[in-house]
């Protein structure tokens, strides 16, 4: 087993993270911390967790703790787990890794210098849904893919105050906390792209973008539409389109709401527009992903996706926020 300690008590940690970990079945968290002592006791008594820190620093001292889980605002992502590097704690990280392209290729070298695991926390990738959909491309199901669009969006406009989503300073904005997904998908699709040109919905009052919509070029001519929203409905999915058909993956980032985990679809179409569906058992993506990130550090192995992926995710990420601020096409 897995000795994992838990690094804040953030609303996802709470509703799908630590859960998901407790009901794994190669870990356990063993430890929590918070600034605030009464929420990390009652986030404690919650879990059933053992051991409960004053500190962020005390829990990584704690020779009790093998791996951390890091559900921070998105500007401490970095420094917090270069600090659990430090300890020696195997790290499953909060998207987006850091804020920048530079700032995630820093953190992917220290812990590859240390000898550390290291993987930003994608649990969609996991999920079965998304598993096959990429097989059916890779098996040539709808030929030769020319485009993806993605999309995520969930309507937190009425929970706005107080909210870090909204804090420019902390990382703030749709496109680092939900068009990360998107980018993730279409890169997970496509390849790396090598231009992107962008636009924001940006909310004067706080400099954040309540929206981003992009194009990401790659190689051969083939694009993706790259769209994020704090405005939606909480919508999350992607489309492929290929030369001899299309799939179509309508619950790809959020299958389940709350506590519920809903059944994985995936739809493909022919030219004729004719239609198979692939239904899946319902599954927990955050424990997929927990275990498969268990399984690499007791093992020794390397994590399912390397650090290089966030540091590449942060480079197309990057370009976009360029772009939709010159108005320009920026290059990658």
């Amino acid at each position: 087993m897995l000795r994992w300690g838990v690094l804040g008590t953030a609303g996802i940690a709470r509703s799908q993270v630590v859960p998901a970990i407790q009901g794994s079945s190669n870990g356990r968290v063993t430890a929590v911390a918070s600034r605030d002592p009464g929420r990390s006791t009652e986030f404690a008594a919650a879990f059933g967790i053992d051991n409960v820190f004053a500190s962020y620093e005390a829990l990584l001292a704690s020779p009790d703790v093998d791996a951390v889980y890091i559900p921070l605002p998105n500007a401490m992502h970095a420094e917090w787990a270069i600090r659990a590097a430090d300890a020696g704690k195997a790290v499953l990280c909060e998207k987006p890794m850091a804020l920048s392209a530079a700032e995630a290729r820093r953190v992917a070298d220290y812990f590859a210098a240390g000898n550390v695991p290291l993987m930003e926390g994608f649990m969609y990738r996991f999920h079965p849904q998304n598993v096959h959909a990429l097989k059916l491309v890779r098996d040539g199901a709808v030929g030769d893919i020319r485009e993806v669009r993605a999309h995520l969006s969930v309507d937190i406009m009425a929970n706005a105050a107080g909210n870090v989503r909204f804090d420019k300073a902390l990382g703030g904005g749709s496109l680092l906390d939900m068009g990360c997904y998107a980018v993730s998908a279409a890169r997970r699709i496509l390849g790396e792209p090598f231009a992107a040109m962008a636009s924001f919905d940006l909310d004067p009052a706080t400099g954040i973008d309540l929206a981003a919509t992009a194009i990401l070029e790659f190689p051969d001519g083939r694009v993706a539409l790259i769209s994020s929203s704090f405005k939606g409905s909480g919508q999350g999915f992607y489309q492929i389109i290929g030369t001899k058909g299309v799939i179509d993956v309508p619950r790809a980032f959020i299958p389940g709401l709350g506590s519920r985990v809903a059944e994985g679809l995936v739809i493909a179409s022919d030219p004729d527009g004719r239609r198979s569906e692939t239904i899946f058992e319902p599954a927990n993506h955050y424990r997929l992903m927990a275990e498969a990130f268990t399984d690499a550090v007791l093992s020794g192995e390397p994590v399912p996706y390397p650090p290089e992926d966030a540091v590449n995710n942060m480079r197309a990420l990057d370009a976009i926020a360029a772009s939709a601020l010159s108005g320009r096409r920026v290059e990658i």
